[in-house]
This record gives C-alpha cells, structure tokens and sequence, in this order.
C-alpha cells in the first residue's frame, strides 16, 4: 500500500494531468493560428483545486477564449470528438482516447434570473472570474502549470476558507444552488466559521431554492453525502439550521452522533441509499414523500423500502437480529 502511494505521490508531481498526451493535442489544435504566448484556453475549477491540493484529479474543465462554434472549428477532421452539452452557455464535451473535457467559452453576465442568466461571451480572464461562485473555483492554471488568480483563491485553498466573490448576495441571487454548494464546501474544507455577511445573504435567498430543478439539488445533496466529514454539519448549528430548512424530510440528523462508533470500526460502510435512511426512516411515510419530491431513481426507492420494511420488523421481533 505504501509502495503504491509513494508512487502515486511521484506521478502527480513528475506527470501533473496537464502533461497527458490527449491534452497536449487539444491544447496543440486550440492554439494553431494563434500568438505564440497569447493564453486561449486554461484550466479551472475543481480539477486546478485538487492538483494544488495534491489530490486525484477526475473531471478536467477547461475554460477558453473561443465560442462553441470556433472549437467546432478547431476539431474538424481530427480524433477529438466535440459534442454538444451546453452550448446555449457556451460549453461542449471534448472526447479523446476515453477521456473526456468539458470546455467552456469565457463568460460575463448581462443579466441573471437565480437560475438562469443572459450571457456574453468575452476574452477577458478578469471578467470571466468575476462570474463564478467561489474564490477557490477561479483559479485558473496553464498547460505549463502557471497560476492565474485574481481572485485570490490560492489564498483562500491554503487555509481552507470558503469565500464568495464579491458580494455573497449577487452571487447568491445568480444561481440559489450556490447555497448548498456553499455548504458542501464549507464541510468540504472543514470552514464553518463564516461571516455574518454570508450567513445573512444565505438567509435572505433560501426562499429561491424552491425555483431550482430537483434534479440538480439532489446532485448537489448526494455530492454532500459523499464527503467523509459529512457529520460535521451537527457541529455548526447556522450550517445545520440552513441545510434542515432545504431538507426539512431529514428529521434524524442527530442519528449521526450514535454511529460515529461503529464507523470509526469500520463496521458501518457509508453510501448514499444509507446515509438517506438514517436522515429519513421513522414508522411513518416521511422517506416516501422524499423519494417523490425529489423523484429518486426506482432503485434507491427499493432500498429505502428494503431498509424501511426491516426496521418495522426489527421492532416488532426482539430476536431479529439473532434471526
């Protein structure tokens, strides 16, 4: 095990993602005709966070100078594959060799619904980072592995702050998911000291949430459950006040503490359908309503039954486990 992290360890260090062949020939074919140091394209996002972080990179976003319609251009007649994802907000899926990049056109609001947004596209790196959610997510990184920060995310990733740009409220009012992602990454980089400003801004906007799709705060929720130090939400009260008011079906948060024991033993693995029935089960139909508010997929609804059916039986039979 040791010998496979050492070499892990070297690899990120010797062979950083940026240097891969497939995305050395999408850099290649997006610079062609172009300044020799003119930067059209740069990385940003999660996949720029996990490699400072040392961690394993996974989805790699690319953020570039160029519309939908001039990277088409760009890959035409070569192996790497451009499909369409999102072109209406200026990003596609490039497919090369099995991998897979989502590149997106430099952007600037011209005017925002809370979810949706009328956008420009732009050259300017400044005015595009102004734009997204977090200082950590815009920090953007070259193919040499050169920083650009003007937000001063670099900072904020060091001690693990997590912080708006600008000012949380218009951030907030752009898109309402920023709120639960806000929560995700403040459990994320263990920051649950945030300030009043914030805090206020989240309160005033939690009403807009009702206007998301379903489909995207369970994506959002189900990335929460994924993180190791998803228990310490019941260790700030205004983090647990504001998830409990999105959720409000997640009635047993407090189970958390009764099994902190068992998972320090390894006894109890955490998974999504898991996790939902200690937050929902009780002997009435609460985990059944989430299942059809948030329409889960028919599988985790069967688990959730399965889990559901089991406690009743538990119950009502002291020797159920013994059985």
């Amino acid at each position: 095990f040791l010998k496979n992290k050492l070499i892990s360890q070297i690899k990120k260090i010797f062979f950083p993602f940026y240097k891969s062949k497939e995305i050395k020939k999408i850099f290649k074919l997006l610079e062609n005709g172009q300044e020799k140091n003119k930067k059209v394209a740069m990385f940003v996002g999660g996949c720029v966070r996990k490699h400072l972080l040392g961690e394993e990179v996974d989805d790699i976003d690319i953020a570039t100078i160029f519309t939908p319609d001039e990277i088409k251009e760009k890959f035409k007649n070569s192996e790497v594959k451009v499909v369409d994802t999102g072109t209406k907000h200026g990003s596609v899926t490039l497919l090369i060799n099995k991998s897979k990049f989502e590149i997106t056109t430099l952007r600037k609001d011209v005017k925002t619904y809370g979810r949706h947004a009328d956008i420009d596209f732009t050259e300017d790196w400044n005015i595009d980072s102004t734009r997204r959610d977090f200082t950590i997510n815009s920090i953007y990184l070259d193919k040499k592995g050169n920083i650009f920060d003007p937000q001063l995310g670099l900072q904020d990733l060091k001690i693990g702050r997590v912080r708006f740009i600008g000012e949380p409220d218009k951030r907030i009012k752009e898109d309402y998911l920023r709120i639960i992602r806000f929560i995700r990454f403040s459990l994320q980089y263990n920051d649950l000291n945030f300030d009043n400003k914030t805090l206020e801004a989240i309160k005033l906007n939690l009403n807009g949430i009702k206007n998301l799709s379903k489909e995207r705060i369970l994506n959002e929720l189900f990335k929460i459950f994924s993180l190791n130090n998803f228990d310490n939400i019941i260790k700030n009260e205004n983090l647990k006040s504001i998830f409990l008011v999105i959720f409000p079906e997640f009635k047993f948060l407090e189970r958390f503490n009764k099994i902190k024991s068992l998972e320090n033993y390894k006894i109890l693995k955490r998974e999504i359908d898991l996790t939902l029935a200690i937050l929902l089960i009780d002997d009435s139909n609460n985990y059944e309503y989430f299942s059809h508010k948030y329409k889960t997929s028919n599988d985790l609804k069967s688990k959730l039954i399965f889990f559901a059916d089991n406690l009743k039986k538990y119950k009502s039979d002291k020797n159920y486990f013994k059985k």
